[in-house]
């Protein structure tokens, strides 16, 4: 009978059985030197054979500059479902007749995937980095966004006390019953 992963009979039941020698239960302990041990001695990071061999794959290195204030003005997570659902809405048909409509033209959807390919790449960053990492990706699509052609171009921000009171001319009413 021979002896598989799956058998309950062990690989040397039908062998010959020959007496075993005692292991000792405490492991031998090495001479005192006058050097410190491993544990002593500063470590110095050396990447990982994982890490020589798929840099991009490796997770990034702690930052030596103290991390930047959280920015209440862009968020710090991001959902990659709700990217993924942006960029293949974009490259539907509703997307496209929707750019056609607005546009004139289709549009590239490049963006929309690369935010979805962002989100998938920093899964595996510390919650510090990741909220950091998505606050730098938000701070940069606005700057790109305000640097080239748009509204406030054509429009002015409102500023405190230009609020619009009564936005269709009608009072409001509460309604009480």
């Amino acid at each position: 009978m021979a002896w598989s992963f799956w058998s309950s009979a062990s690989p040397n039941e039908g062998a010959k059985s020959e007496p075993q020698q005692q292991q000792p239960t405490t492991p031998p302990q090495p001479p005192p030197s006058s050097e410190p041990s491993q544990q002593e001695q500063p470590t110095t990071t050396q990447p990982s054979d994982f890490e020589t061999a798929f840099p991009h794959l490796a997770s990034p290195p702690p930052s030596s500059t103290p991390a930047t204030p959280h920015d209440p003005h862009f968020p710090t997570t991001m959902s990659c479902r709700a990217a993924f659902d942006n960029a293949f809405y974009c490259s539907s048909f509703g997307g496209h007749f929707n750019d056609i409509y607005r546009y004139g033209q289709l549009r590239s959807c490049s963006e929309q995937w690369a935010d979805w390919r962002f989100c998938m790449r920093i899964k595996t960053f510390s919650a510090e980095a990741k909220a950091e990492a998505i606050q730098d990706r938000y701070r940069e699509k606005e700057k790109k966004l305000l640097d080239g052609p748009n509204s406030e171009d054509v429009w002015r921000r409102r500023g405190v006390g230009e609020e619009v009171e009564r936005p269709f001319g009608r009072e409001r009413v509460d309604r009480e019953e």
